[in-house]
């Protein structure tokens, strides 16, 4: 499988998974959903030793139980490789603005990212104005 095939199986299992599922912060958010599509690519990732939580100050401390003070450390901390956001390709992940331990989503092409907006319940396809800092996948 190309490089290329296996970002697009990871992007369609995670989009799978969650595309039609609400907002849950514990259950269906940022985190949960790039740790699976991370997952799909072959990381190791331990995102239950964060324990449990319901809220964004609940997401907060459980980042900083795995040691970190918010999702783009974790990306960092993880070992991706930060990226130009320009050089983005299918399943690479984002940062974008957000409040409260920082907010993710996963590049779909056309300048598109597949993450959470607070005006739809669930996972949107997602124009930025601006990207913070993006990480390669693979």
């Amino acid at each position: 499988m190309t490089p290329l095939e296996r970002r697009h199986a990871a992007i369609e299992a995670t989009m799978a998974k969650y595309r039609d599922k609400p907002f849950a912060w514990g259950k269906v958010d940022c985190a949960r959903v790039a740790a699976f599509h991370l997952k799909q690519l072959g990381y190791k990732i331990a995102i239950s030793k964060a324990g449990s939580y319901s809220s964004m100050l609940g997401a907060t401390r459980a980042l900083q139980r795995l040691g970190y003070a918010s999702l783009a450390d974790m990306a960092d901390g993880l070992g991706l490789a930060q990226i130009a956001p320009s050089r983005m390709l299918l399943g690479d992940i984002a940062e974008i603005e957000g409040e409260g331990p920082g907010a993710i989503g996963l590049y779909a092409g056309n300048g598109n990212l597949f993450c959470f907006h607070e005006d739809h319940p669930g996972l949107v396809t997602f124009m930025p104005t601006s990207i913070v800092r993006a990480w390669s996948v693979l």
